[in-house]
């Protein structure tokens, strides 16, 4: 009977230690499958971020193209506006499409100054006013093509929340006309300067630089300060 005994333990046991080792087996097995999935799982992000990214990269270039040919058209078109005004003698009198640039709509300042919509050659042009900022700044938000508008907007926000929030830097009360910025991205659109001299700027005796004037009014810088930011955050 003891020896019976004896038999059915080592069977059991043998059973076991059998069990123990298949079991051993299917662990390592898993694991090897956890740890491949989990590789695959890996390189299938990482192909899923570099299609992203080269989704990305081509919605830049092609946005980028878009840009240029909407610039390179603009262009055209005031390069026309600008021989047809010489030609009716500073009157503009065709209008294009839908499609092109219309005069009626918006016009950009192709001489660097600031002008109305068909002006007579003898006609004086209008002196900015502080109750027209409103309307400055609706002429230079209606730019769209490229962001034209929201860039200008941020340059002239610029300007004047300098002087807004430091009214004892000297710095910042003076913009050169020459500068790269001012030349692109203030001085072609209507409206723009006209702010500017609106809130108390004025050229200085060479024309070069737009100087604050001494006795300029805060709460008018303010207020144009504060209708900026609303114009901007619209864009």
């Amino acid at each position: 009977k003891a020896a019976k005994l004896e038999e059915i333990k080592s069977l059991l046991k043998a059973k076991r230690m059998e069990r123990e080792a298949e079991e051993k087996v299917d662990h390592v097995e898993r694991e090897k499958q956890r740890r491949s999935m989990g590789q695959q799982m890996i390189k299938t992000k990482e192909e899923m971020e570099r299609q992203a990214m080269s989704r990305q990269a081509q919605q830049r270039k092609k946005e980028k193209e878009a840009f240029k040919r909407e610039r390179a058209r603009i262009r055209a078109e005031l390069e026309k506006d600008k021989a047809e005004r010489r030609a009716h003698k500073g009157k503009l009198q065709s209008k294009l499409g839908i499609e092109g640039y219309n005069p009626d709509a918006i016009q950009y300042d192709v001489d660097g100054e600031e002008e109305a919509q068909s002006p007579a050659p003898t006609k004086k042009k209008p002196k900015a006013s502080v109750a027209k900022i409103d309307e400055y700044i609706s002429k230079v938000a209606a730019y769209r093509a490229g962001g034209d508008g929201g860039k200008c907007l941020k340059v002239l926000l610029l300007y004047i929340k300098n002087t807004v929030e430091n009214p004892g830097e000297d710095k910042f009360r003076h913009i050169k006309m020459d500068s790269k910025t001012f030349k692109a991205k203030i001085k072609p659109f209507l409206g723009a300067k006209s702010l500017l001299l609106a809130v108390g700027f004025a050229p200085n005796e060479t024309g070069t630089v737009l100087d604050l004037d001494e006795h300029a009014d805060l709460e008018v810088l303010s207020q144009a300060k504060e209708k900026l930011e609303a114009a901007l955050a619209k864009y």
